[in-house]
């Protein structure tokens, strides 16, 4: 995913990329930043289209039955649309507001939840297993880019829910 990762060095700052005032959120990213997330979500758009086997989505369709077949079947079967058509609607809200300096508490939501998507996506093709993984950035790795989006992803995913629960 994403060619831009090579830049992610351009984005390292102090200054956080969100804040909270009062009921909106601020949004401070600039356009290569912004070009990044549309080209994600472009791709994120493209693997919803993959069925839930694919080794690329499937913790964006968490077992339930991993014993049973025939209820993870049944089960899949009733989430799969609802999991797939929530995700796609959380990209089109941040697709529409990417250009925005101020997100309202359910823009912001749906920035949190297509950026948990996408780092769910890189997890999967970087084996990550849980969020304490140790990762280190090696820039002769094949998974560089990889790895810095992971990284960056995380990052703002924390800026997103800081922001969130500050008052």
């Amino acid at each position: 995913m994403g060619d831009h990762a090579a830049g992610l060095s351009v984005f390292g700052r102090q200054r956080r990329r969100i804040d909270r005032r009062q009921n909106r959120f601020i949004v401070r990213m600039d356009d290569q930043e912004r070009a990044l997330i549309r080209q994600l979500l472009s791709e994120l758009r493209e693997l919803l289209a993959l069925s839930p086997e694919d080794p690329r989505v499937r913790r964006l369709y968490p077992s339930a039955y991993a014993d049973d077949a025939e209820l993870e079947n049944e089960y899949r079967s009733l989430t799969r649309e609802e999991l797939q058509s929530g995700r796609l609607a959380s990209i089109e809200v941040v697709e529409s507001s990417v250009d925005a300096e101020l997100l309202d508490i359910d823009q912001l939501t749906a920035w949190m939840q297509a950026v948990n998507s996408l780092r769910l996506v890189l997890g999967t093709m970087l084996d990550i297993t849980d969020d304490d993984h140790d990762l280190s950035f090696d820039p002769n790795d094949p998974n560089a880019r990889t790895v810095a989006l992971y990284g960056y992803l995380g990052g703002l995913l924390d800026e997103i829910v800081d922001a969130q629960l500050s008052d």
